[in-house]
């Protein structure tokens, strides 16, 4: 029998599991906290799918046997944590961008809408030892990017997905020769999964919804 996603979820914390049960509705979203909802969920079925599709194909029928090797493991579980920050920083800043669009919020809103969802994503999330290993990390840097983005741009088709379509590669644990010839068709697979995902949300989203409400936050 295949592995799948589902096969792999008893090697991944509760809070993995809950957020890859989520169905994914498509009721309104109007607050923050819904928007948060979207966004973790959102970016963790697409770091988990992703990164394990492309260790499927590489490892062909070795897939299952990998996933059972405590040695391995934990190089796996570096990628997922990885691939998932960044995932969850470009769905930050594209979320926030087009909540933000349109003059509803200064670019020092849509920056700060976007580090809440952000790092209330990493607090909630990051709950285990490999993560650990990441989180400081995870968090530097999108405290950097979100000082160099350029918010109208990021609201555009998919200017915003420029982080986890590189790190995917990057983290992944294949040998460096084979992710040379890789890296075209796998960058491209995540591409093609943040396609729906922006649609997704494009059709859901309730801007001056998510903006009142985020002003209502403020202290």
């Amino acid at each position: 029998m295949p592995v799948s996603v589902a096969n792999l979820l008893t090697k991944i914390p509760a809070t993995w599991r809950r957020i890859l049960g989520v169905r994914f509705d498509k009721s309104p979203i109007q607050t923050v906290d819904k928007l948060l909802d979207f966004v973790q969920t959102r970016a963790a079925y697409v770091a988990q799918t992703s990164l394990y599709g492309y260790l499927k194909t590489r490892m062909g029928t070795r897939f299952r046997q990998v996933f059972e090797d405590d040695a391995f493991l934990p190089s796996i579980n570096h990628a997922k944590w990885r691939t998932y920050g960044a995932c969850l920083s470009d769905l930050a800043v594209f979320a926030a961008a087009i909540s933000g669009a349109e003059n509803r919020l200064d670019t020092g809103e849509i920056a700060r809408l976007a580090q809440y969802c952000f790092t209330t994503a990493v607090d909630q999330t990051f709950d285990d030892a490999d993560a650990a290993k990441v989180r400081d990390a995870t968090l530097a840097s999108f405290e950097d990017r979100i000082t160099r983005v350029h918010w109208a741009n990021a609201a555009i088709k998919e200017n915003a997905f420029s982080v986890s379509p590189e790190e995917l590669i990057e983290s992944a644990p294949i040998a460096d020769e084979l992710k040379a010839e890789d890296r075209d068709i796998v960058m491209n697979s995540i591409r093609f999964r943040w396609r729906d995902i922006r649609e997704q949300l494009r059709k859901r989203i309730d801007p001056d919804a998510i903006c009142r409400d985020w002003h209502d936050m403020q202290p």
